[in-house]
Protein backbone atom coordinates (compact mmCIF):
# COMPACT_ATOMS: atom_id res chain seq x y z
CA UNK A 1 0.00 0.00 0.00
CA UNK A 2 3.02 2.27 -0.11
CA UNK A 3 4.33 3.86 -3.28
CA UNK A 4 7.81 3.04 -4.54
CA UNK A 5 9.15 6.50 -3.74
CA UNK A 6 7.31 7.00 -0.46
CA UNK A 7 9.32 7.09 2.77
CA UNK A 8 9.66 3.81 4.64
CA UNK A 9 11.32 4.27 8.01
CA UNK A 10 11.75 0.51 8.31
CA UNK A 11 13.22 -0.13 4.86
CA UNK A 12 16.78 -0.80 6.08
CA UNK A 13 15.61 -2.81 9.08
CA UNK A 14 13.35 -5.42 7.51
CA UNK A 15 16.05 -7.72 6.10
CA UNK A 16 18.25 -7.86 9.25
CA UNK A 17 15.10 -8.19 11.35
CA UNK A 18 14.14 -11.34 9.47
CA UNK A 19 17.72 -12.65 9.46
CA UNK A 20 18.23 -12.26 13.22
CA UNK A 21 14.72 -13.15 14.41
CA UNK A 22 13.98 -9.67 15.67
CA UNK A 23 17.01 -8.81 17.86
CA UNK A 24 20.15 -7.27 16.31
CA UNK A 25 22.59 -4.36 16.48
CA UNK A 26 22.25 -1.64 13.86
CA UNK A 27 23.94 1.60 12.81
CA UNK A 28 25.40 3.49 15.76
CA UNK A 29 25.34 0.40 17.95
CA UNK A 30 21.76 0.65 18.99
CA UNK A 31 20.02 -2.61 19.75
CA UNK A 32 16.90 -3.34 17.72
CA UNK A 33 14.43 -5.35 19.80
CA UNK A 34 11.65 -6.23 17.37
CA UNK A 35 10.87 -9.72 18.62
CA UNK A 36 7.65 -9.72 20.67
CA UNK A 37 8.94 -11.89 23.51
CA UNK A 38 12.25 -10.02 23.79
CA UNK A 39 10.56 -6.60 23.69
CA UNK A 40 8.04 -7.68 26.32
CA UNK A 41 10.80 -8.90 28.62
CA UNK A 42 12.97 -5.80 28.13
CA UNK A 43 10.08 -3.43 28.80
CA UNK A 44 9.01 -5.31 31.93
CA UNK A 45 12.54 -5.28 33.40
CA UNK A 46 13.42 -1.74 32.34
CA UNK A 47 10.30 -0.10 33.77
CA UNK A 48 9.58 -2.35 36.75
CA UNK A 49 10.28 0.45 39.26
CA UNK A 50 9.62 3.52 37.12
CA UNK A 51 9.42 6.69 39.20
CA UNK A 52 9.04 10.33 38.31
CA UNK A 53 12.24 12.39 38.10
CA UNK A 54 13.16 14.67 40.98
CA UNK A 55 11.51 18.08 41.19
CA UNK A 56 13.37 20.90 39.48
CA UNK A 57 13.88 22.85 42.72
CA UNK A 58 15.34 19.76 44.40
CA UNK A 59 17.69 19.10 41.48
CA UNK A 60 18.94 22.68 41.79
CA UNK A 61 19.54 22.20 45.53
CA UNK A 62 21.18 18.81 45.06
CA UNK A 63 18.63 16.80 47.02
CA UNK A 64 16.13 14.02 46.31
CA UNK A 65 12.40 14.59 45.95
CA UNK A 66 9.74 12.41 47.58
CA UNK A 67 9.58 9.28 45.42
CA UNK A 68 6.41 8.99 43.34
CA UNK A 69 5.92 5.85 41.27
CA UNK A 70 4.37 6.06 37.84
CA UNK A 71 2.19 3.17 39.02
CA UNK A 72 0.50 5.57 41.45
CA UNK A 73 -0.14 8.07 38.68
CA UNK A 74 -1.37 5.39 36.28
CA UNK A 75 -3.66 3.90 38.91
CA UNK A 76 -5.33 7.26 39.50
CA UNK A 77 -5.70 7.89 35.79
CA UNK A 78 -7.11 4.43 35.06
CA UNK A 79 -9.70 4.91 37.78
CA UNK A 80 -10.65 8.31 36.36
CA UNK A 81 -10.82 6.91 32.83
CA UNK A 82 -13.58 4.54 33.91
CA UNK A 83 -15.61 7.61 34.79
CA UNK A 84 -14.60 9.35 31.57
CA UNK A 85 -15.85 6.32 29.60
CA UNK A 86 -19.38 6.67 30.94
CA UNK A 87 -22.41 7.31 28.72
CA UNK A 88 -22.55 11.07 29.12
CA UNK A 89 -18.80 11.43 28.60
CA UNK A 90 -18.83 9.32 25.44
CA UNK A 91 -21.75 11.34 24.12
CA UNK A 92 -19.81 14.57 24.72
CA UNK A 93 -16.69 13.04 23.13
CA UNK A 94 -18.68 12.14 20.02
CA UNK A 95 -20.22 15.61 19.88
CA UNK A 96 -16.76 17.18 19.94
CA UNK A 97 -15.58 14.97 17.09
CA UNK A 98 -18.73 15.79 15.12
CA UNK A 99 -18.21 19.51 15.71
CA UNK A 100 -14.62 19.28 14.45
CA UNK A 101 -15.72 17.45 11.32
CA UNK A 102 -18.59 19.86 10.76
CA UNK A 103 -16.27 22.86 11.08
CA UNK A 104 -14.34 21.59 8.04
CA UNK A 105 -17.40 20.54 6.08
CA UNK A 106 -17.32 21.33 2.33
CA UNK A 107 -13.78 22.71 2.60
CA UNK A 108 -10.87 21.14 0.75
CA UNK A 109 -8.81 19.45 3.48
CA UNK A 110 -5.94 17.03 3.95
CA UNK A 111 -7.66 14.16 5.73
CA UNK A 112 -4.44 13.06 7.46
CA UNK A 113 -4.20 16.46 9.16
CA UNK A 114 -7.97 16.59 9.76
CA UNK A 115 -7.79 13.32 11.67
CA UNK A 116 -5.28 14.85 14.11
CA UNK A 117 -7.48 17.91 14.58
CA UNK A 118 -10.60 15.81 15.23
CA UNK A 119 -8.96 13.50 17.76
CA UNK A 120 -6.97 16.19 19.59
CA UNK A 121 -9.89 18.62 19.92
CA UNK A 122 -12.07 15.82 21.24
CA UNK A 123 -9.49 14.57 23.75
CA UNK A 124 -8.26 17.84 25.26
CA UNK A 125 -11.19 18.10 27.73
CA UNK A 126 -10.50 14.51 28.79
CA UNK A 127 -7.05 15.64 29.93
CA UNK A 128 -7.74 19.26 30.90
CA UNK A 129 -11.36 20.39 30.93
CA UNK A 130 -12.81 23.87 31.31
CA UNK A 131 -10.17 25.81 29.39
CA UNK A 132 -10.97 29.08 27.65
CA UNK A 133 -11.05 29.20 23.87
CA UNK A 134 -7.74 31.08 23.77
CA UNK A 135 -6.04 28.55 26.07
CA UNK A 136 -7.32 25.67 23.96
CA UNK A 137 -5.92 27.44 20.90
CA UNK A 138 -2.42 27.49 22.45
CA UNK A 139 -2.62 23.77 23.18
CA UNK A 140 -3.64 23.17 19.56
CA UNK A 141 -0.72 25.26 18.27
CA UNK A 142 1.68 23.27 20.42
CA UNK A 143 0.25 20.01 19.08
CA UNK A 144 0.53 21.23 15.48
CA UNK A 145 4.13 22.30 16.09
CA UNK A 146 5.03 18.83 17.41
CA UNK A 147 3.34 17.15 14.44
CA UNK A 148 5.10 19.51 12.03
CA UNK A 149 8.43 18.51 13.55
CA UNK A 150 7.59 14.83 13.03
CA UNK A 151 6.48 15.54 9.47
CA UNK A 152 9.53 17.65 8.57
CA UNK A 153 11.48 16.45 5.55
CA UNK A 154 15.24 16.02 5.21
CA UNK A 155 15.78 19.77 5.59
CA UNK A 156 14.06 19.83 8.96
CA UNK A 157 12.16 22.82 10.26
CA UNK A 158 12.82 26.44 9.39
CA UNK A 159 13.99 28.83 12.09
CA UNK A 160 10.55 30.40 12.10
CA UNK A 161 8.90 27.04 12.70
CA UNK A 162 11.36 26.25 15.48
CA UNK A 163 10.67 29.58 17.16
CA UNK A 164 6.91 29.12 16.82
CA UNK A 165 7.22 25.67 18.40
CA UNK A 166 9.13 27.07 21.39
CA UNK A 167 6.57 29.84 21.90
CA UNK A 168 3.66 27.39 21.69
CA UNK A 169 5.33 25.00 24.14
CA UNK A 170 5.96 27.80 26.64
CA UNK A 171 2.35 28.94 26.40
CA UNK A 172 1.10 25.39 26.89
CA UNK A 173 3.19 25.15 30.04
CA UNK A 174 1.70 28.45 31.24
CA UNK A 175 -1.85 27.24 30.57
CA UNK A 176 -1.36 23.96 32.42
CA UNK A 177 0.48 25.57 35.33
CA UNK A 178 -2.25 28.21 35.72
CA UNK A 179 -4.98 25.57 35.75
CA UNK A 180 -3.17 23.42 38.33
CA UNK A 181 -2.81 26.46 40.60
CA UNK A 182 -6.49 27.37 40.25
CA UNK A 183 -7.54 23.87 41.21
CA UNK A 184 -5.06 23.67 44.08
CA UNK A 185 -6.73 26.79 45.54
CA UNK A 186 -10.11 25.08 45.35
CA UNK A 187 -11.46 27.51 42.77
CA UNK A 188 -12.00 24.98 40.03
CA UNK A 189 -12.76 21.26 39.86
CA UNK A 190 -13.38 19.14 36.77
CA UNK A 191 -13.78 15.50 35.85
CA UNK A 192 -10.63 14.98 33.82
CA UNK A 193 -7.16 13.44 34.15
CA UNK A 194 -5.67 16.55 35.75
CA UNK A 195 -8.01 16.61 38.74
CA UNK A 196 -6.75 13.44 40.51
CA UNK A 197 -3.18 14.71 40.12
CA UNK A 198 -4.15 17.90 41.96
CA UNK A 199 -6.36 16.22 44.55
CA UNK A 200 -4.16 13.27 45.46
CA UNK A 201 -0.55 13.80 44.40
CA UNK A 202 0.23 17.50 44.19
CA UNK A 203 1.94 17.76 47.64
CA UNK A 204 4.36 14.94 46.84
CA UNK A 205 4.75 15.74 43.15
CA UNK A 206 5.20 19.47 43.43
CA UNK A 207 4.05 21.91 40.71
CA UNK A 208 6.74 21.08 38.15
CA UNK A 209 6.25 17.30 38.23
CA UNK A 210 2.47 17.75 38.15
CA UNK A 211 2.95 19.98 35.11
CA UNK A 212 5.15 17.33 33.48
CA UNK A 213 2.58 14.59 34.09
CA UNK A 214 -0.23 16.57 32.45
CA UNK A 215 1.83 17.83 29.51
CA UNK A 216 3.07 14.27 28.87
CA UNK A 217 -0.52 13.19 28.27
CA UNK A 218 -1.21 16.25 26.11
CA UNK A 219 1.80 15.28 23.98
CA UNK A 220 0.53 11.69 23.76
CA UNK A 221 -2.91 12.70 22.46
CA UNK A 222 -1.33 14.96 19.82
CA UNK A 223 0.29 12.09 17.90
CA UNK A 224 -0.76 8.43 17.75
CA UNK A 225 -4.55 8.91 18.12
CA UNK A 226 -4.68 11.18 15.08
CA UNK A 227 -2.28 9.00 13.09
CA UNK A 228 -4.42 5.90 13.62
CA UNK A 229 -7.61 7.88 12.95
CA UNK A 230 -6.14 9.02 9.63
CA UNK A 231 -5.47 5.41 8.66
CA UNK A 232 -8.99 4.46 9.75
CA UNK A 233 -10.37 7.17 7.45
CA UNK A 234 -8.10 5.83 4.70
CA UNK A 235 -9.34 2.25 5.07
CA UNK A 236 -12.98 3.36 5.11
CA UNK A 237 -12.49 5.49 2.00
CA UNK A 238 -10.55 2.82 0.09
CA UNK A 239 -12.82 -0.10 1.03
CA UNK A 240 -16.42 0.75 0.13
CA UNK A 241 -17.52 -2.82 0.85
CA UNK A 242 -16.41 -2.46 4.45
CA UNK A 243 -17.97 1.00 4.73
CA UNK A 244 -21.29 -0.51 3.55
CA UNK A 245 -21.04 -3.39 6.04
CA UNK A 246 -20.34 -1.02 8.93
CA UNK A 247 -23.07 1.38 7.86
CA UNK A 248 -25.58 -1.49 7.95
CA UNK A 249 -24.40 -2.55 11.41
CA UNK A 250 -24.72 0.98 12.78
CA UNK A 251 -28.16 1.38 11.16
CA UNK A 252 -29.39 -1.65 13.11
CA UNK A 253 -28.53 0.06 16.39
CA UNK A 254 -28.10 3.58 17.69
CA UNK A 255 -25.51 5.93 19.07
CA UNK A 256 -27.06 5.56 22.52
CA UNK A 257 -26.35 1.84 22.42
CA UNK A 258 -22.72 2.60 21.65
CA UNK A 259 -22.53 4.99 24.59
CA UNK A 260 -24.03 2.36 26.91
CA UNK A 261 -22.11 -0.69 25.72
CA UNK A 262 -18.90 0.71 24.25
CA UNK A 263 -17.89 -1.60 21.42
CA UNK A 264 -20.16 -4.56 22.30
CA UNK A 265 -23.15 -3.33 20.27
CA UNK A 266 -20.98 -2.94 17.14
CA UNK A 267 -18.78 -6.07 17.03
CA UNK A 268 -17.90 -5.73 13.34
CA UNK A 269 -16.86 -2.10 13.81
CA UNK A 270 -14.74 -3.22 16.76
CA UNK A 271 -13.03 -5.83 14.58
CA UNK A 272 -12.43 -3.17 11.93
CA UNK A 273 -10.85 -0.82 14.50
CA UNK A 274 -8.67 -3.59 15.96
CA UNK A 275 -7.36 -4.38 12.48
CA UNK A 276 -6.62 -0.70 11.78
CA UNK A 277 -4.69 -0.57 15.06
CA UNK A 278 -2.75 -3.71 14.11
CA UNK A 279 -2.10 -2.78 10.51
CA UNK A 280 -1.09 0.83 11.15
CA UNK A 281 0.44 0.88 14.63
CA UNK A 282 1.90 4.25 15.60
CA UNK A 283 4.64 5.22 16.18
CA UNK A 284 6.65 2.81 14.03
CA UNK A 285 9.75 2.99 16.24
CA UNK A 286 10.20 3.92 19.89
CA UNK A 287 13.61 4.61 21.44
CA UNK A 288 14.13 3.42 24.99
CA UNK A 289 17.02 4.14 27.35
CA UNK A 290 18.15 1.37 29.67
CA UNK A 291 17.30 2.46 33.22
CA UNK A 292 18.86 -0.69 34.67
CA UNK A 293 21.40 -3.16 33.21
CA UNK A 294 19.55 -5.31 30.69
CA UNK A 295 20.37 -8.54 28.90
CA UNK A 296 18.26 -9.03 25.80
CA UNK A 297 18.87 -12.42 24.21
CA UNK A 298 22.54 -12.45 25.26
CA UNK A 299 23.02 -8.79 24.30
CA UNK A 300 24.17 -6.68 27.24
CA UNK A 301 22.88 -3.12 27.66
CA UNK A 302 24.40 -0.92 30.34
CA UNK A 303 22.47 1.92 31.95
CA UNK A 304 22.00 4.76 29.48
CA UNK A 305 22.41 2.66 26.33
CA UNK A 306 19.55 2.85 23.86
CA UNK A 307 17.42 0.17 22.29
CA UNK A 308 14.49 0.43 19.89
CA UNK A 309 11.17 -1.38 19.83
CA UNK A 310 8.54 -1.44 17.09
CA UNK A 311 4.86 -2.23 17.72
CA UNK A 312 4.40 -2.10 13.95
CA UNK A 313 6.89 -4.91 13.25
CA UNK A 314 5.57 -7.01 16.12
CA UNK A 315 2.05 -6.65 14.75
CA UNK A 316 3.31 -7.69 11.29
CA UNK A 317 5.50 -10.61 12.38
CA UNK A 318 4.69 -13.52 10.06
CA UNK A 319 5.89 -15.96 12.71
CA UNK A 320 2.80 -15.12 14.74
CA UNK A 321 0.32 -13.60 12.28
CA UNK A 322 -1.36 -15.11 9.24
CA UNK A 323 -0.93 -12.88 6.16
CA UNK A 324 0.23 -9.98 8.38
CA UNK A 325 0.45 -7.41 5.57
CA UNK A 326 -3.16 -8.03 4.51
CA UNK A 327 -5.86 -5.80 5.97
CA UNK A 328 -8.41 -8.33 7.21
CA UNK A 329 -10.81 -7.41 10.04
CA UNK A 330 -12.34 -10.89 9.73
CA UNK A 331 -9.25 -12.28 11.46
CA UNK A 332 -10.76 -10.96 14.72
CA UNK A 333 -14.07 -12.83 14.39
CA UNK A 334 -14.76 -15.90 16.48
CA UNK A 335 -15.11 -17.97 13.31
CA UNK A 336 -11.70 -17.01 11.88
CA UNK A 337 -9.59 -19.97 10.75
CA UNK A 338 -6.40 -18.35 12.09
CA UNK A 339 -7.05 -16.60 15.38
CA UNK A 340 -4.80 -13.62 16.28
CA UNK A 341 -2.15 -14.50 18.87
CA UNK A 342 -3.12 -11.64 21.21
CA UNK A 343 -1.20 -10.85 24.39
CA UNK A 344 2.15 -9.18 23.83
CA UNK A 345 2.01 -10.17 20.15
CA UNK A 346 -0.68 -7.51 19.63
CA UNK A 347 0.73 -4.25 20.97
CA UNK A 348 -0.83 -1.18 19.31
CA UNK A 349 -0.76 0.48 22.74
CA UNK A 350 2.68 -0.73 23.81
CA UNK A 351 3.83 -3.18 26.49
CA UNK A 352 3.17 -3.44 30.21
CA UNK A 353 3.89 -1.81 32.56
CA UNK A 354 3.93 1.31 30.34
CA UNK A 355 0.93 0.43 28.17
CA UNK A 356 -1.00 3.51 27.04
CA UNK A 357 -3.47 4.35 29.79
CA UNK A 358 -6.04 5.44 27.20
CA UNK A 359 -6.16 2.15 25.31
CA UNK A 360 -9.76 1.40 26.27
CA UNK A 361 -11.10 4.88 25.67
CA UNK A 362 -9.02 5.17 22.50
CA UNK A 363 -10.59 2.04 21.01
CA UNK A 364 -14.09 3.26 21.82
CA UNK A 365 -13.31 6.68 20.36
CA UNK A 366 -12.22 5.08 17.08
CA UNK A 367 -15.47 3.09 16.93
CA UNK A 368 -17.42 6.30 17.55
CA UNK A 369 -15.46 8.08 14.81
CA UNK A 370 -16.30 5.18 12.48
CA UNK A 371 -19.95 5.63 13.45
CA UNK A 372 -19.85 9.32 12.53
CA UNK A 373 -18.18 8.60 9.18
CA UNK A 374 -20.73 5.91 8.32
CA UNK A 375 -23.91 7.66 9.47
CA UNK A 376 -23.50 11.44 9.58
CA UNK A 377 -20.54 12.35 7.36
CA UNK A 378 -18.77 10.94 4.32
CA UNK A 379 -15.35 11.57 2.83
CA UNK A 380 -15.18 12.62 -0.81
CA UNK A 381 -11.65 12.02 -2.11
CA UNK A 382 -10.12 14.32 -4.69
CA UNK A 383 -8.12 11.48 -6.29
CA UNK A 384 -9.24 8.12 -4.85
CA UNK A 385 -6.70 6.07 -6.82
CA UNK A 386 -3.73 8.16 -5.67
CA UNK A 387 -4.21 7.73 -1.91
CA UNK A 388 -1.71 5.47 -0.14
CA UNK A 389 0.06 5.13 3.20
CA UNK A 390 3.70 6.03 3.81
CA UNK A 391 5.72 4.75 6.76
CA UNK A 392 7.44 7.73 8.34
CA UNK A 393 7.57 8.44 12.06
CA UNK A 394 3.96 7.26 12.00
CA UNK A 395 1.90 5.66 9.22
CA UNK A 396 0.54 8.58 7.20
CA UNK A 397 -1.82 8.59 4.23
CA UNK A 398 -0.47 10.60 1.28
CA UNK A 399 -2.49 12.26 -1.50
CA UNK A 400 -5.41 11.71 0.82
CA UNK A 401 -7.38 14.90 0.52
CA UNK A 402 -10.84 16.04 -0.46
CA UNK A 403 -14.03 17.17 1.24
CA UNK A 404 -16.11 16.23 4.27
CA UNK A 405 -19.75 16.03 3.20
CA UNK A 406 -22.95 15.52 5.13
CA UNK A 407 -24.67 12.26 4.35
CA UNK A 408 -28.12 12.44 2.84
CA UNK A 409 -30.66 11.13 5.30
CA UNK A 410 -33.08 8.54 3.89
CA UNK A 411 -36.47 9.93 2.87
CA UNK A 412 -39.41 8.43 4.76
CA UNK A 413 -43.10 8.70 3.97
CA UNK A 414 -45.03 11.05 6.19
CA UNK A 415 -47.84 9.36 8.07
Amino acid sequence: MTGRDDPDLLANLRAPNAEHDGVFWHGDRRLMVFDADAANQANAENFADLTLPDRFVDRIRGRRSPAVSWRQVRSLWLSQLRVLSGEDRLRALTDRMAAALDSRRDQHVDFAWLSHEVMFRALVPVVLDGLSTSDQAWLARDAIAKLTRLDAGPGGQTRRQQWQAIVAQLHTGRVVRKEIRRRARGRHSRVDLTQPIVDRLLPSLGPDRALEAVTTVLTAIAGPPGAVAGCLMYELAKRPEWAATLTAEFAAGSAEQLYRTGTRSAPTAHQFVKEVLRMWSAPLLMTRSARVPLTVRANRLEVGRHYLVSPYLVNHDERHWSDPDTFDPHRWSAEAAHRPPGGHYYVPFGWAPTTCIGAGLGSIQLVLLTYLLCTRFRLELRAPDAARVSLGAVPRPLDFDGWVRLRQLPVTDAT
